[in-house]
């Protein structure tokens, strides 16, 4: 009776480490059906900042992008696995479901690369100097490009033309300064937007791939733009549970050096579909 009790123990065991083990990899992408849409703001739109103008014509091909934001519990797999240590702890500690804060853009693709040689995919970031280069026909994971992560804030193909991503009534989509109690929440915990994605307006901030530019939208081309070729600063979307109504629609904009960042900042992770 012993022994059947002894085996039946460590077969549970092994089981839930299976499950463990696998429940770490399991990154839930969104299928973004390609298409044309409208980035930035109208001039007319007396809310937009001037680096959303001008409201430009935008084709972008099919890609995949997380249905949430990378959470402190991934984060945790991701420093454990390369002995690193985790950012300053916030004054709300370190909760397993919250999204991950206090990330630079260097750590953020630093994790894409992880997770891509995790899952045996090519990963996308290679250092070419003191650059960094992105393989955009590599099918591993890397952050979305600014015009991908509008797109899908916006509701892709299937948009309604809400203020925010997923509604005109902020409350109903996001963790924002009027809400949060000065902290953010467990990812997913708001209303998706047409596309079946959380937390596009408001949470934390989410890193994008793109070189800032205030003034890039008046040359950019419309193919499945990637940004400036240089600049200083990395682009940042979305707002956060510390943001005003105005800093978490779809088209706002903010930048930040890729080296530094701020107990609101975060990410998601994009891949492109190959063919």
């Amino acid at each position: 009776m012993k022994k059947i009790t002894f085996y039946s123990t460590l077969l549970i065991t092994l089981l839930s480490l299976f499950a463990f083990k696998n429940s770490l990899v399991d990154i839930d992408l969104i299928k973004i059906q390609g298409g044309t849409f409208k980035m930035g703001s109208k001039d007319s739109d007396g809310l937009a900042d001037v680096d959303e103008q001008k409201e430009h014509t935008v084709n972008l091909n099919t890609f995949e992008i997380s249905k949430f934001e990378v959470t402190v519990w991934e984060w945790k797999q991701f420093i454990k696995a390369n002995k690193m240590k985790m950012p300053e702890k916030p004054t709300w500690g370190w909760q397993d479901n919250y999204p991950v804060n206090g990330i630079t853009w260097n750590e953020a693709i630093a994790y894409c690369n992880w997770l891509s040689k995790k899952e045996k995919l090519q990963p996308a970031y290679t250092k070419k100097g003191p650059n960094f280069v992105c393989n955009f026909k590599a099918n591993g994971y890397r952050l979305p490009t600014e015009a991908e992560w509008e797109f899908a804030a916006k509701g892709g193909t299937a948009s309604k033309s809400f203020k925010y991503s997923g509604s005109n009534n902020l409350d109903d989509v996001a963790w924002h300064k009027g809400n949060s109690k000065g902290t953010p929440h467990t990812v997913g915990t708001k209303l998706p937007n047409e596309l079946g994605i959380y937390d596009m307006s408001g949470n934390v901030w989410e890193w994008c791939w793109d070189w800032y530019n205030k003034d890039f939208y008046k040359l950019e081309k419309g193919d499945n733009p990637k940004g400036p070729e240089m600049g200083e600063r990395r682009s940042v979307r979305g707002g956060s549970w510390d943001s005003q109504q105005n800093y978490v629609r779809p088209a706002n904009r903010i930048s930040t050096e890729p080296n530094k960042t701020h107990e609101f900042y975060g990410f998601r992770v994009a891949r492109t579909i190959v063919k």
